[in-house]
């Protein structure tokens, strides 16, 4: 018992240091697993191919050459994949190669202008925007334009949008598509009504979007014969919601109640499904049951959680360990782990086939039973 204490000691003193295979860890101050390095966590983060400090300062690199380094939102910098560098200073100027889903963005003194391209994949090209007033007026080189909010026109792939006074007029023309519900038209009095009919799908609102009757109709396959439409209704949204589709159901009275039932498609029956009560305080999955932050139960009993008494998990090699206290209400935040989780928990024990090795006190008193 002496020996097993005298070694603990020296690999782990208390809550503050630790150390074993592939993890050493200086609490609060610094801590080391793998390749992820944590400096007064959350305040500095460092992993293989970048650096983050207090989620607002960030740095990456990567190995084709590409580096980027920004102080949100007011600056950032780097160098992109064709060796070119770029920079910008929020609001006054700027040039970033890919930032969101906008592409080779530039603005000047924003919102006074902008000027950024998007991916066109069915055109296999690159549809380039223009904004001058963020959002009062802007135009694209496929023709679309507008003046916010008195009119707009918008050109996409399989539809022509309009709009007068937006939000209350608005209407749009639909082609066939291969992906979406196929030809015809919509339009919308905002807040009185609206219609949409195109070849898979009939919708009407009423005081939109709080009353609606949604019908939709997939494409028949040899595999997946036409049985009829899929409907949804909310009366009024978004306390109360019906949907009733090929591969689910799902009933919500929020924020009382809501079921949902997954089907498997090729046999008719229900695969999985979930029981919501006062919105997600208590889920109930075929597999799981959360109370948050309460009580969290697997069917299978690879994880349990009593908020904020005890936390038991499996691990990858079939071995348990469980700990008290749990005082995070979330799990699986590996940096909570690293650096903060040890300072409440007092007890630890790791289950294993034949044996069972308990830790009280960060380490100090250690022993095993045999099973």
């Amino acid at each position: 018992m002496l020996t097993e204490i005298l070694l603990t000691a020296a690999l782990q003193i208390g809550p503050f240091y630790e150390e074993r295979s592939d993890f050493t860890a200086l609490r609060p101050f610094w801590s080391r697993e793998g390749e992820t390095t944590d400096v007064l966590w959350p305040l500095y983060t460092k992993h293989r191919d970048w650096w983050r400090c207090c989620f607002f300062i960030h740095s990456q690199h990567s190995d084709d050459g590409e580096s980027q380094f920004q102080i949100m939102p007011l600056w950032f910098n780097g160098t992109d994949r064709d060796g070119s560098d770029y920079w910008g200073l929020f609001p006054f100027y700027g040039h970033h190669p890919h930032i969101a889903l906008l592409y080779n963005l530039d603005f000047v003194l924003w919102p006074v202008w902008m000027r950024y391209e998007m991916p066109r994949p069915s055109e296999q090209r690159m549809m380039k925007s223009n904004v001058v007033l963020f959002p009062f007026i802007h135009w694209r080189d496929d023709g679309s334009w507008g003046v916010f909010p008195l009119y707009s026109v918008a050109h996409n792939r399989e539809s022509d949008h309009r709009t007068v006074c937006w939000p209350f007029v608005t209407w749009a023309s639909y082609r066939a598509d291969r992906d979406t519900s196929g030809a015809g038209h919509s339009w919308m009095v905002w807040p009185l009504a609206a219609h949409l009919c195109r070849e898979r799908e009939l919708q009407w609102q009423v005081l939109p979007p709080f009353f609606s009757w949604t019908e939709t109709w997939s494409k028949p396959r040899p595999e997946r014969p036409d049985s009829g439409p899929e409907i949804r209704l909310r009366c009024p949204w978004p306390f109360i919601e019906y949907e009733a589709r090929r591969n689910r159901t799902r009933l919500s009275l929020f924020p009382i109640y809501e079921r949902v039932d997954w089907l498997n498609f090729r046999e008719g029956r229900r695969s999985s499904f979930v029981h919501r009560f006062g919105w997600k305080l208590v889920e109930i999955y075929d597999d799981e049951t959360r109370v948050f932050p309460f009580w969290v139960s697997r069917r299978d009993d690879s994880y349990f959680r009593l908020w904020p008494l005890w936390e038991r998990s499996r691990n990858a090699d079939g071995s348990e360990t469980s700990r008290c206290l749990a005082l995070f209400p979330i799990r699986w935040v590996d940096a909570v782990d690293r650096n903060w989780a040890k300072f409440w928990t007092f007890y630890e024990r790791e289950d294993c086939p034949i044996y069972t090795d308990h830790s009280l006190f960060w380490g100090l008193v250690k022993w095993r039973t045999l099973k």
